[in-house]
């Protein structure tokens, strides 16, 4: 799958209704999606798998041997897809999305200090599925110019 086609992917999972995102995550989530997502982001697998709350060597077993992910690990995965599907989905609103790379600047901006989180880094959020709606949020607040 190119790189065009997982971003629509997850552009698509941004616009899921909750009972999608519930039954894609009973259905499983591939341990070898956080390899791609790592490399989408230009992240370390390590630095990646760290912020998700899930073990490196957990991802590279499961990965190996084409297995799922926990429930509540696969859900923190496409969190985080949804997230790189927001900002490619904003950059399509608000202008021309030619030559855009929507997971370089996601995985430059999960690095970056954020003054909306109190100088935290991104990053720090996607270990829950509630600091990653919070993370969502953050990105529609600067979409729509409103800011708490």
């Amino acid at each position: 799958m190119s790189k065009g086609e997982v971003i629509r992917r997850f552009q698509l999972a941004c616009s899921a209704s909750l009972g999608e995102m519930e039954q894609a995550v009973q259905q499983g989530v591939a341990a070898g999606e956080v390899e791609d997502l790592a490399a989408l982001l230009g992240l370390p697998l390590a630095r990646l798998s760290c912020a998700l709350g899930i073990p490196n060597s957990t991802i590279r077993r499961k990965a190996r041997n084409e297995e799922a992910l926990r429930l509540d690990q696969g859900e923190r995965v496409l969190g985080l897809q949804r997230i790189v599907g927001r900002v490619q989905a904003m950059v399509e609103k608000g202008g021309d999305p030619t030559g855009f790379d929507a997971g370089a600047w996601t995985g430059r901006w999960l690095l970056s200090a954020q003054p909306a989180l109190g100088g935290r880094l991104a990053i720090e959020f996607l270990g829950t599925v509630t600091g990653q709606q919070l993370l969502d949020d953050l990105l529609l607040r600067n979409l729509t110019g409103t800011y708490a």
